[in-house]
């Protein structure tokens, strides 16, 4: 549903205000920057361990020929390709 168009503030901004609510803004979104970069890394640390099952059991394995955790984005391994030597 559109809204009829309502100006945020009666008078006109200068460009005084203008530029110093944009550096407040920049500011802003540095900080959420790196508190999103630490989330990102919690999450990477977290599921460094996925045994690449549900919390019941089933396998959560996605795909054909290439299988891919659902949970944790990682290629997995088939049953018949070497593991070792």
């Amino acid at each position: 549903m559109l809204r009829p168009y309502m100006p945020a503030e009666e008078r006109p901004v200068t460009q005084e205000e203008r530029l110093a609510r944009r550096a407040e803004l920049r500011a802003d979104i540095h900080r959420l920057e790196v508190e999103l970069e630490g989330l990102r890394e919690a999450e990477l640390r977290l599921l460094d361990g996925c045994e690449h099952a549900y919390a019941d059991g089933r396998s959560a394995g996605a795909g054909g020929q290439m299988r891919i955790c659902a949970i944790c984005g990682r290629v997995l391994k088939h049953r018949d390709e070497k593991l070792w030597g």
